[in-house]
């Protein structure tokens, strides 16, 4: 298949805003750090210098940023089975997805979750490891993300068996912009506000082990995906080409705008203590679903508009994103650890666990794809 240098891109500057996101938690005002319970912390790490800035961007990452992960890893999923088909493409995604999940939860989850042990009080009663895979709070921290994926993967392939008809069937293309608005908009508000009703968006649930998941966007997740899967079943390039994608600009102020309204309306619920909490959720719900597509075209169009040629130290970062995925959480953790006594401004210490994290997760995925390790990453 041919291949697309803007969603290559795009996927890439997808890994380097998560590396941003985990680098920035240290040190936003609304982060806390639990001694007695620190696996409940909103952190591994948070230090005692903060720096409000970072609220907005990670408030604002969060609105989008693992929904657009999980459409473009929903991409080629559809051309990626009529190629191989459904058994050699669920083995592969095994290797590519499962493996590295279980290193990362058996090892490199409690080496990131180490430096948070250390600042709590559970220390002086020993017993990290023990208690880490046994007390329930077992957490694979950004691998989440990984086996949702591999069980995205896993209920299509399972589906194309059962109804082999099923990739046409469900295959879209986008006529136009204002297809795309309003398809990914009446997906993202079915698939948020219902749920919205009874489950905060803070949630998370545990199936077992470290089998974690954010439930209230659950669905939105999948959706994402599902769209991704439709999408690159059909003409790919014509429903993402630059002409469909060439309101970027205004989505992307759209994007700002809804989400300065969703933080405005949670900072004012004192404004309204005479609507019921069922309203408030929905209204939420709703300015949540909009930012969150306008912002995530608005990120497919830009990538259309300036990937568009193959650049040696970007098709480098390309090629090495998913180990940095993989391995920058413990970078980051570790680095903000070491921060903790240091008197430096928290923008100065985010940009120092930023930067070193991103280079030093590039550097070790680079040196471990040369080794038989590279067959998955």
């Amino acid at each position: 298949m041919k291949r697309d240098i803007a969603i290559d891109y795009l996927r890439s500057s997808v890994i380097v805003l998560v590396v941003a996101h985990h680098a920035a938690l240290a040190y936003n005002t609304f982060s806390h750090y639990d001694p007695g319970h620190y696996m409940k912390s909103t952190a591994p790490v948070v230090d005692t210098i903060r720096w409000m800035p970072l609220d907005w961007f990670v408030g604002w990452n969060d609105m989008f940023f693992m929904s657009l992960m999980f459409l473009i890893s929903g991409l080629f999923v559809a051309p990626s089975i009529e190629r191989k088909g459904v058994g050699h493409f669920l083995a592969d995604r095994i290797k590519r997805l499962g493996i590295p999940f279980v290193i990362a939860v058996t090892l490199l989850s409690p080496l990131a979750y180490y430096p948070s042990w250390l600042s709590s009080d559970a220390v002086s009663q020993g017993g990290f490891l023990r208690r880490f895979f046994t007390t329930g709070d077992w957490s694979g921290g950004p691998a989440w993300f990984i086996w949702v994926l591999l069980a995205f993967c896993g209920v299509v392939a399972v589906a194309y068996q059962l109804i082999p008809n099923l990739m046409k069937k469900l295959s879209w293309s986008a006529a136009s912009a204002r297809s795309l608005v309003v398809m990914f908009l009446a997906v993202s508000l079915l698939t948020t506000v219902p749920l919205r009703l009874f489950i905060l968006p803070t949630t998370w649930s545990q199936l077992a082990g470290p089998l974690v998941f954010q439930t209230w966007k659950l669905l939105l997740y999948f959706a994402w995906f599902q769209l991704g899967v439709a999408l690159g079943g059909a003409n790919l390039e014509l429903s993402l080409s630059r002409h469909n994608l060439r309101p970027w600009p205004l989505w992307l102020a759209l994007g700002g705008l809804t989400y300065v309204v969703h933080g405005l309306l949670e900072l004012s619920g004192t404004c309204f203590v005479n609507t019921p909490v069922w309203v408030m959720n929905v209204i939420l719900a709703t300015v949540y679903s909009f930012c969150c597509t306008f912002t995530g075209l608005a990120a497919l169009g830009m990538a259309r508009s300036f990937f568009r040629t193959a650049r040696p130290l970007a098709d480098n970062f390309t090629e090495n994103a998913y180990g940095i995925y993989i391995f920058h959480y413990g970078f980051v953790t570790w680095i903000q650890f070491y921060l903790l006594t240091k008197p430096l401004p928290a923008a100065l210490k985010f940009l120092i666990t930023f930067s070193v994290a991103l280079t030093a997760s590039w550097l070790l995925t680079a040196l471990l794809r040369k080794t038989v390790a590279g067959k998955v990453l």
